[in-house]
């Protein structure tokens, strides 16, 4: 039988709707979501807690929140985000996080944990400029630790997030540590739509971060593109035993109508069903990641 695959549904990010109106901003609409992408194929729901009004929200209550909103409608992994580069400070970056640790009831199954620094600004190849010059993601090796082992006694595993290749040499230098865990769930974040701090989306980028993959390791890997398509890496994804994290927070999919994040679970989940691979379910995939039975 053919390993089956993980379909991480990547639900909003920080995306407006005025690209895709499907983009879920409120917990409940959050958690909507989630139901419908679990039913459409999904096994994770990855989720940004936001504002009424689509703004960013890092209030540690909302997230609980949307945990407790969607443990109440579905069977669904959680895999929430951190603060990134619009928050200052390890702490207030964990905050979220720490809170699990003492309301176990309200703790997500995953978290990501992006293993490097980039710069995340814009090039407008049309006006030959950068939108934004000082917008860098900044990870450093002290950060990753401290973000580790809160996640580590929270109970919560970090999903490991690759921009480049020297990202996927750090997270397995900090495998070898013991500062993550295996088995490792590392996910290849392309970049696409003038994002150019990250791989473009394509199978020569996708077969490089595989040539670097540590073999000796147990890792599961997944592939996600922001601002693009994953068609390229998801076809190399499916051939050689990798997973999909597709979803409209990343890329409004307008050449597939601006589906809905279930609609495009289930185009994802078809696909995959061509490539002869059924998608798993939150067992199978708490199983493969090493994550106790719910």
């Amino acid at each position: 039988m053919a390993k089956k695959v993980i379909i991480m549904a990547r639900i909003n990010e920080y995306a407006p709707r005025d690209r895709n109106p499907h983009i879920p901003f409120t917990p409940e609409e959050i958690a909507e979501t989630a139901a419908a992408c679990r039913e459409a194929g999904a096994s994770i729901v990855h989720f940004h807690a936001r504002n009424a009004d689509g703004s960013p929200s890092h209030d540690s209550d909302v997230y609980l929140d949307i945990i407790r909103r969607i443990r109440a409608r579905t069977d669904i992994l959680i895999d929430c985000t951190l603060g990134q580069n619009t928050i200052k400070g390890d702490e207030a970056r964990a905050a979220h996080i720490a809170r699990m640790r003492d309301q176990p009831q309200d703790r997500a199954d995953l978290a990501a944990v992006d293993v490097g620094s980039t710069n995340i600004d814009v090039y407008d190849a049309a006006a030959k400029r950068f939108r934004t010059t000082d917008k860098t993601y900044l990870n450093t090796i002290g950060t990753c630790m401290y973000l580790a082992g809160e996640m580590d006694r929270a109970g919560v595993k970090p999903h490991l997030t690759c921009w480049a290749i020297p990202f996927l040499r750090t997270a397995d230098a900090m495998l070898d540590m013991g500062v993550f865990k295996e088995p490792a769930y590392v996910q290849f974040a392309f970049c696409e739509g003038g994002i150019v701090g990250g791989h473009p989306c394509t199978i020569a980028s996708t077969l490089a971060f595989l040539d670097v993959l540590p073999r000796e390791r147990r890792i599961e890997w997944t592939v996600t593109c922001k601002e693009g398509s994953i068609l390229p890496a998801a076809a190399v994804a499916l051939e050689r035993g990798g997973h999909l994290s597709p979803g409209i927070g990343d890329y409004p999919y307008p050449e597939l109508g601006c589906p809905t994040n279930a609609e495009l679970v289930r185009y994802f989940a078809q696909l995959a069903r061509g490539f002869g691979r059924d998608t798993a379910t939150p067992a199978e995939t708490r199983a493969m990641l090493g994550l106790p039975a719910a």
